[in-house]
């Protein structure tokens, strides 16, 4: 029990991994295809993380994976939908020249 702030601190690290991608994805407004695999599997992984936790009742475990699970959504999300935009745009450049 006395070792769960290890947890806490790599939920904590790991979270402030997350935060810049979001924002350079936010900020750049650019993403290709070939990432979207990437946050897939990493979407996959937290799943059966968070889900393993819940099954044995972790909470340490819970409140690692719980915000990760949302970030993972969120970065897929973005990344899926700035890969759209920008491949709407090259279309229709490539259909003006």
């Amino acid at each position: 029990m006395n070792s769960d702030y290890l947890m806490y601190s790599a939920t904590f690290l790991y979270l402030s991994c997350y935060l810049p991608e979001l924002y350079s994805n936010y900020k750049n407004k650019n993403s290709n295809i070939y990432n979207i695999p990437e946050k897939i599997i990493m979407l996959t992984a937290t799943s059966c993380g968070l889900s393993y936790a819940l099954i044995n009742k972790k909470i340490p475990l819970i409140v690692n994976y719980g915000p990760m699970l949302v970030l993972d959504i969120l970065t897929l999300s973005l990344r899926i939908y700035y890969t759209y935009i920008n491949n709407k745009i090259n279309q229709n450049i490539n259909l003006d020249v």
